[in-house]
């Protein structure tokens, strides 16, 4: 049996069962110990499992959260990271807007700031962005109505098709490795937009960090993380 084959089934079992023990997962496997060790080894350093006494047991990975219920969250933490992350831009750079809440709060301190030239996929943003008379690029691509944001292969084209001097990242988890998200298609955004910029930033508040979502959006080396006081 090969490797993938294998990971899929111990995957499968403990999908089903949550925690199991290593005699039952080598009953079902039928492999040496130091196979499913290497094993057990390899899907805990992806963050899948959680190695345990005499066996494994599942993490489970968090569920996402719509744009309503984030925007009266954590309202005073979310304001002190945007007004952090604006005195890090310069007049007249170009900067990616990720989608989110957190993001959202940098708008507000973005008035003062001249020829900037804000370019986003959070629709969340635009009526704020107007009404400050920020000039704005929004980019096409699917519309997904739970957090407001375009996406797909659309979105991503253009993207690689401009060059930031500053990306602006929500995430929903940090931990010691990466920085995650809910949705494979979000975290591919923030990547493209990380690899096009001349410096990147996560925003996320304290609630955020130790938690885990199912797509890595980037290494914890790759950008640098604001969060409040």
């Amino acid at each position: 049996m090969i490797l993938e084959e294998r990971l899929n089934l111990i995957r499968d079992i403990l999908k089903k069962e949550g925690t199991v023990s290593n005699s039952t997962i080598l009953k079902k496997l039928d492999v040496s110990e130091s196979t499913l060790r290497r094993d057990l080894d390899y899907l805990q350093d992806k963050g899948e499992i959680r190695r345990v006494h005499g066996g494994a047991t599942l993490n489970k990975l968090l569920d996402e959260t719509n744009f309503k219920f984030n925007e009266t969250t954590n309202l005073d933490a979310k304001k002190c990271i945007g007004k952090k992350a604006s005195l890090l831009i310069e007049e007249g750079s170009y900067i990616f807007l990720d989608a989110g809440t957190t993001t959202h709060s940098l708008i507000d301190y973005l008035a003062d700031k001249k020829n900037v030239t804000v370019v986003t996929n959070g629709l969340m943003h635009l009526e704020k962005l107007s009404s400050f008379s920020i000039p704005t690029i929004i980019l096409g691509g699917k519309m997904k109505a739970s957090t407001f944001i375009s996406y797909g292969e659309e979105t991503i084209s253009e993207i690689n098709n401009l060059n930031f001097d500053i990306a602006f990242i929500g995430a929903n988890g940090v931990d010691d490795k990466n920085y995650t998200t809910a949705d494979i298609n979000e975290a591919l955004i923030k990547k493209a937009a990380i690899n096009n910029a001349s410096k990147s930033y996560i925003l996320a508040d304290s609630s955020k960090i130790g938690k885990k979502y199912f797509a890595n959006i980037c290494s914890v080396t790759q950008a640098e993380l604001i969060k409040e006081d």
